[in-house]
């Protein structure tokens, strides 16, 4: 008997990919003998997140809708090849369910899956449903949300098929241990440690706003410590800060143990991403949160709500200008940094929002349970 297969559809972010990480992970764990593919973009950032894995990765021509007339060829001829290689893996693999990780690379695998009668699902944990996400909506079978209000984002005949259970993060959050972070990250166990990243891709005005901090943070540099994830292109930014004036710091440009960062992250100053929230709370982590500036639903903003709403995180407007991001840092993550009851206070109120079973879920339904 051949194994069941589990095709997962999407990527181009980190965002696209690791929620379906998370569910890949469960579903392995109630079905051993389960063959994974993670049918992807051909970003690079892709290829950093799944080359290392034990799963089967096939990278799709598809590129993003385009903005300008002139690059509607390129994207049409695409869209044919990555129709094409769908239909291919289909019928070769005879998947048991399709689950369409959100964004552009999910829609060629998502739509030829539902004209084939597979089971079909997609991912859309952040609070507002991108474009590529309220098309593929009418194809899947059920849509699976992080939060209640998204459901208003879809057309009113796909709204009775979406399901909130939480965006899916990996059981490492929840169970990773300070001590073995510490190691990991060469940090001094006797500083609480700031925690700045801004997302696989970085966030160039969230490192220039920290490297204006450096006095500030330097003045603090008795009992804090800075784990800095830059992003893959950020790194020379932030580096060789002024001797003696400086928090110590730990510079990545790319961090995969997040799992360790937050475990170890006393607060953390980071963006607004879907994944990002979900692993804020399940790793009862206090946050300042600069959502990206330049997102016309400001879709971040609304991740980050609920737990500023709670009482977890304060949300900053990214200003995008470094100075100005500065000042506003000054008033809320310096004094922040400061005030320990409040940081606990923080914690507890993100353990509240965590939803742990929300990989199972979507794992237990493509499972068919």
């Amino acid at each position: 008997m051949s194994r069941p297969t589990y095709i997962f559809a999407g990527g181009g972010t980190g965002g696209h990919l690791y929620p379906a990480l998370a569910v890949a992970e469960q579903l392995l764990e109630a079905k051993g003998d389960a063959a994974v593919v993670f049918a992807c973009s051909n970003r690079p950032i892709d290829r950093r997140v799944l080359a290392s894995l034990d799963y089967a990765m096939v990278p799709q021509p598809i590129r993003p809708l385009p903005r300008r007339l002139r690059s509607a060829p390129g994207f049409l001829l695409s869209w044919w090849r990555s129709r094409k290689l769908a239909r291919t893996l289909l019928r070769d693999l005879k998947p048991a369910a399709v689950l369409g990780t959100g964004g552009f690379a999910a829609a060629p695998l998502v739509k030829e899956a539902s004209k084939a009668a597979i089971r079909t699902a997609m991912l859309n944990p952040d609070a507002v449903p991108g474009k590529a996400n309220k098309y593929l909506g009418k194809y899947v079978d059920v849509v699976f949300t992080q939060f209640d209000s998204t459901t208003a984002g879809f057309a009113p005949d796909i709204a009775p098929r979406v399901r909130t259970v939480g965006c899916p993060i990996r059981r490492g959050f929840a169970q990773a241990d300070r001590n073995e972070a510490i190691e990991h990250f060469s940090l001094d166990p006797g500083r609480k440690t700031l925690l700045v990243n801004g997302g696989s891709q970085g966030a160039a005005t969230i490192n220039e706003a920290v490297a204006m901090l450096d006095d500030d943070l330097g003045e603090l540099a008795d009992s804090w410590q800075m784990l800095h994830v830059t992003g893959l292109s950020q790194v020379t930014e932030v580096t060789d800060p002024t001797p003696g004036q400086a928090i110590p710091s730990t510079v990545l440009n790319y961090c995969d143990r997040m799992d360790l960062a937050y475990a170890v992250a006393d607060l953390a100053l980071c963006r607004g991403g879907a994944s990002t929230a979900a692993e804020l709370a399940a790793s009862r982590t206090p946050a300042i949160i600069m959502p990206y500036p330049y997102h016309a639903d400001e879709h971040q903003r609304l991740n980050a709500a609920p737990l500023e709403e709670c009482g977890a995180a304060i949300i900053c407007t990214d200003a995008a200008a470094g100075a100005t991001n500065a000042r506003m840092l000054r008033e809320h993550l310096i004094v922040l940094m400061s005030d320990s009851d409040r940081l606990e206070s923080m914690r507890t109120s993100a353990a509240s929002m965590a939803r742990p079973n929300a990989a199972k879920d979507v794992a237990d339904w493509m499972l068919g349970s």
